[in-house]
């Protein structure tokens, strides 16, 4: 082939690489046709035992000698999209339709040995393989994913197929215990232990036809950090009842077959150690479409930052020297709030330069945050009724507010429950004074993406502040005088506020206990069933049009995310001894509540039963339960949302209902006050 013929054959290929709409390298496409979301990129060299890759002459076992796109696999040549693999695709792709290029993936593929990493491996995902947005912008994998021992824990797991999967023989959502049957079609195995993981598998409802298809494998419980796991499949058919083969070079690695791709010969050695953990686990080699493993990032990477952070903060916040400054004080006599304070306070800071929106850590020479710096918080203080009349001291309850709110909705809160005075302040990240920064961000491909994770780990640090004035200097401020009992404080969030109240919880010593309103964990696994991201994503999909493509960099831009997720934090929970009630709203159409129960399953939660139907490895708490623990709660709002990984059309109205009964008001109540689980709903939580 001439040499003008390879650049254009590889040209194809690289499209191909970065967006999964595009054509493979094998198909027929032209190579003048580029994504309008991707662009050229410079291929990856490769050697191989005769000195070049991708030769047409003959070759051992193929005398003939295969075409370029071609390998020869066991004496045959076979269409690999050679192209492809040379450009850094995985070479276990599927070469009919790869998808995004680094499928399957997470995979150890994209990773190389380091003596300083506790894995023993370092990630190493070219960015040049991932899609580009309509401005040829990058995805930062280098700052965001780059050089960590492993993948975030909280990935979820997939792989690609040209032809149309069945999905009905793939465990679902609503039999998560089917995953670990042992003819189940899909095995995700931890390789140290020999465990079985439990997950649930779905065909990604948003393919369009014609175009490869995402088969999703999501953990629901957070697989163990810094550990290997092994994902293997089997037994999948097409549409048409037929089973689906296995690629050609996949075969070569589970048939012992030997090819001419150096790529996958690279693979070899890992594989035999793959092949030899699932025969350890019944796994029969011969019956396997697919293999790859993976390893997840440490608990002292992901704890890092945080592990730097807390005691700087605690040591500020207990000397009690930072201030405040009271802006408003309003008094209605008579109504369900008859006292509002609004002031600002001044918090540690761990970000750099005026710590506003866009703002990162600012880092010592060890790469570690440095929490010298201070910054001013808003804050709100709102007090009941009841608590207001009777001038009998009551503790307070710190409240985070929802997505892209702010602390003034402890006013609102405060209306619902009568025994606690609500202090609420700004999730800096995740705020109204945010949403230009994350509209940016995701307009720019994620660039200067590490602003919302790490804003939000230090909005943690507000509330940690908050927390403590609340139980010193604020509780003698004239306008609340008397009121405040500043012997305990506790955590109270809904929403957004709910999902990032374990976080808050671990950062804050004096928070011993939290109540999570229709929280959950893992953003990577939830924004897509929400009704909350629909309006952030229609915006997105202006720089970024292909579904698949935001998606999956919204997977990957999940170990940014990592820093601030409560499931990171389960070890500081339990190792301090604090509580939890994770309260769930059936039907949530903002926060899925697969993702809740996978919180739930992932914490070790108990059930405040009766539940509202069984969930797969949750068992039900004890009388007198003093732990963490799972509420369920049938608001009776539908339609129910979709089953698939689609947001519902609307929203239900479930999610902002989970604590409108006051029955569960009571509940949320004695778990603060008394410390005991109780459900006292007169059976099933819900509005009968």
């Amino acid at each position: 082939m001439r040499r003008s013929s390879l650049v254009s054959l590889v040209a194809v290929g690289l499209v191909a690489c970065q967006d999964p709409a595009a054509s493979s390298a094998t198909d027929n496409a032209s190579s003048s046709e580029m994504s309008e979301t991707t662009g050229p990129m410079e291929p990856v060299p490769t050697t191989s035992s005769s000195g070049s890759s991708g030769s047409t002459g003959a070759q051992d076992g193929c005398p003939e000698g295969c075409a370029m796109d071609e390998a020869c696999v066991g004496g045959s040549c076979e269409a690999v999209g050679r192209a492809d693999i040379e450009a850094g695709c995985h070479p276990l792709g599927d070469p009919a339709g790869r998808g995004q290029c680094v499928y399957p993936w997470p995979s150890n593929f994209y990773t190389t040995p380091s003596g300083d990493s506790p894995t023993g491996l370092a990630v190493a995902l070219p960015a040049a393989l991932l899609p580009k947005n309509t401005q040829q912008a990058e995805f930062p994998a280098d700052e965001f994913v780059n050089g960590k021992p492993g993948f975030t824990p909280n990935a979820q797991l997939r792989f690609a197929s040209a032809r149309p999967i069945d999905g009905a023989s793939l465990p679902p959502l609503t039999d998560i215990g089917s995953s670990l049957a042992d003819d189940a079609p899909i095995v995700l195995l931890e390789v140290g232990s020999g465990e079985r993981w439990p997950y649930f598998a779905e065909v990604d409802a948003t393919a369009v036809a014609g175009e490869p298809q995402t088969i999703f494998v999501r953990p629901m419980r957070q697989p163990r950090a810094g550990e290997r796991y092994v994902v293997a499949v089997r037994g999948l058919r097409d549409k048409n009842g037929e089973e689906i083969p296995a690629s050609p070079l996949f075969r070569a690695l589970r048939d012992a077959l030997t090819t001419d791709v150096p790529q996958l010969e690279a693979e070899r050695e890992r594989y035999d150690e793959i092949f030899a953990a699932l025969a350890a686990a019944g796994i029969d080699r011969g019956s396997l479409q697919l293999a790859w493993d993976f390893t997840t990032n440490t608990q002292a990477d992901l704890q890092r930052d945080f592990t730097a952070i807390m005691p700087q903060v605690v040591a500020s916040a207990e000397a009690g020297d930072l201030g405040y400054s009271i802006a408003e004080v309003s008094e209605f006599p008579g109504t369900e709030v008859p006292l509002v304070v609004r002031g600002t306070f001044t918090v540690p800071s761990c970000l750099g330069g005026d710590s506003g929106p866009g703002t990162v850590f600012a880092r010592d020479p060890e790469g570690l945050p440095d929490c010298s710096n201070t910054a001013t918080a808003n804050f709100w203080i709102a007090v009941p009724q009841a608590i207001y009349e009777a001038k009998t001291p009551a503790p307070v309850a710190v409240y985070g507010h929802g997505l892209l709110g702010s602390g003034s909705e402890a006013e609102s809160v405060a209306k619902k429950n009568g025994s606690l005075i609500m202090a609420g302040t700004d999730f800096w990240g995740m705020s109204e004074d945010d949403i230009a920064a994350v509209l940016g961000m995701l307009g720019g491909n994620f660039v200067g993406g590490r602003t919302l994770g790490e804003r939000l780990v230090q909005s943690t640090v507000n509330f940690t502040t908050l927390a403590y004035l609340a139980q010193g200097e604020l509780a003698q401020e004239p306008a609340l005088q008397g009121l405040i009992d500043p012997s305990t404080v506790y955590y109270v969030g809904g929403s957004q506020g709910g999902i990032m109240g374990a976080t808050v919880t671990a950062m804050a010593p004096n928070l011993r206990r939290g109540v999570l309103v229709v929280g959950a964990s893992n953003y990577s696994l939830m924004v897509w069933r929400s009704t909350a991201f629909e309006q952030v994503n229609s915006v997105w999909a202006a720089t970024q049009p292909s579904t698949q493509n935001r998606e999956f960099l919204f997977a990957l831009y999940q170990a940014v995310f990592d820093v601030a997720d409560p499931v990171t934090y389960r070890s500081v929970i339990e190792e301090a001894g604090d509580a939890l009630l994770l309260i769930e709203s059936i039907g949530d159409a903002q926060v899925a509540n697969i993702a809740s129960e996978a919180m739930a399953r992932s914490y070790g939660m108990r059930m405040a039963g009766p539940s509202v139907y069984p969930v797969w490895g949750i068992e039900d708490a004890p009388p007198g339960f003093t732990g963490s623990a799972l509420l369920q709660v049938d608001t009776k709002k539908g339609p129910l949302p979709p089953v698939e990984n689609l947001p519902a059309g609307g929203d239900n109205g479930a999610h902002g209902a989970a604590v409108d009964d006051p029955a569960v008001q009571g509940i949320l109540g004695a778990f603060l006050l008394e410390g005991v689980v109780s459900n006292s709903c007169d059976g099933v939580c819900d509005p009968g």
